[in-house]
């Protein structure tokens, strides 16, 4: 006869439990939930705290908005690059301002308005080593195939197209009459171009300075109307 022990599953189970816990107890916890990189990991860390300029922006979450951008020659301490793309080169002409240092966009319906105050022109798209981008500005010959400037003009723009590949710095040269042009010894970065067409760099740079009628107010100054 068998006799029905209502113990005998019951301490089985309890048995089976006791290995179970027995078994968990044994096992050694992995490396990554030990708990040793957070311990080793210095919160005040210069190196996990310094900020990297290249992408600093990416990582705060901010994008600059350009407003305004410069149209000139760069400065002499910059070494700069021009857009190897001939979308972003432009020969046109302006009239400018040399007492304010300013050139003034004019429509070619005005070209022949104002031979006594054109100059014809090469407008580049240019960035600075730090980033900052603005309108490479450079004379070009007059229509007759003369160098207006002579090697001053000349010489600029053979900088823009040593500049297409690489990075450049100008200086003027008195001795000589002409532009020096210093290339870069070192590896340096390939430029960072910012997110802007040419057409939007041209209304960065010209928006108040354009001149699309004879009654612009500058127009009118150079001609001693006001």
């Amino acid at each position: 006869m068998t006799t029905n022990n209502p113990n005998h599953n019951r301490g089985d189970q309890s048995s089976d439990g006791n290995a179970d816990k027995e078994h968990s107890d044994s096992v050694e916890p992995s490396p990554s939930t030990s708990g040793k990189t957070s311990q080793n990991f210095d919160p005040f860390d210069p190196a996990s705290l310094r900020l990297n300029p290249s992408t600093a922006a990416g990582a705060i979450g901010v994008k600059r908005k350009y407003t305004t951008l410069k149209c000139d020659k760069p400065e002499k301490m910059d070494f700069v690059r021009v857009h190897p793309s001939t979308n972003y080169h432009l020969e046109t002409a302006v009239i400018q301002d040399k007492r304010n240092r300013e050139s003034y966009l004019v429509s070619p319906a005005l070209w022949r308005e104002f031979p006594d105050f054109i100059a014809l022109v090469r407008l580049c798209a240019a960035v600075t080593r730090h980033g900052v981008p603005f309108i490479w500005l450079a004379k070009l010959p007059d229509p007759d195939g003369r160098a207006a400037g002579g090697d001053w003009h000349q010489s600029m723009l053979q900088a823009q197209e040593i500049a297409v590949n690489s990075w450049v710095r100008v200086q003027a040269d008195m001795s000589a009459g002409s532009y020096a042009v210093f290339i870069a010894t070192g590896t340096l970065p390939e430029p960072e171009w910012p997110d802007l067409t040419f057409k939007e760099m041209l209304e960065l740079s010209f928006k108040n300075r354009l001149i699309d009628s004879p009654d612009h107010p500058f127009v009118r100054e150079l001609l001693g109307e006001v």
